[in-house]
């Protein structure tokens, strides 16, 4: 029984620790924009470059979702192959939305 939970629990701790270490550039792109949303005026130029990489926030935290979802279902159920054919549908809505993101950037 305890072997059954360490292996998902162990591979939600190595997601955490990897969307931490690739989501820095995320975030500090986040508090870039934020800081210069409230230093510059809107319609300037400056402020127009600062909405690009928005995309790269929602991309990261798609991914990480993702793939937590997969472990989370792994984790009920104790089944990871069966988690992983159900991540695929899941991988489909995102892909719409990433689609979506993408053109809007």
């Amino acid at each position: 029984m305890l072997s059954e939970l360490a292996a998902p629990a162990l591979a939600t701790l190595a997601l955490l620790a990897a969307a931490t270490v690739v989501g820095i550039p995320a975030m500090r792109k986040l508090i870039v924009v934020y800081e210069a949303k409230h230093e510059l005026k809107h319609g300037s130029a400056g402020w127009l470059r600062s909405l690009r990489g928005w995309s790269m926030v929602a991309f990261w935290l798609m991914t990480t979702w993702f793939i937590a979802t997969i472990f989370g279902d792994w984790a009920v159920n104790g089944d990871l192959e069966a988690a992983i054919d159900r991540g695929w549908l899941r991988l489909r809505i995102l892909l719409e939305i990433a689609m979506a993101i993408m053109e809007s950037d």
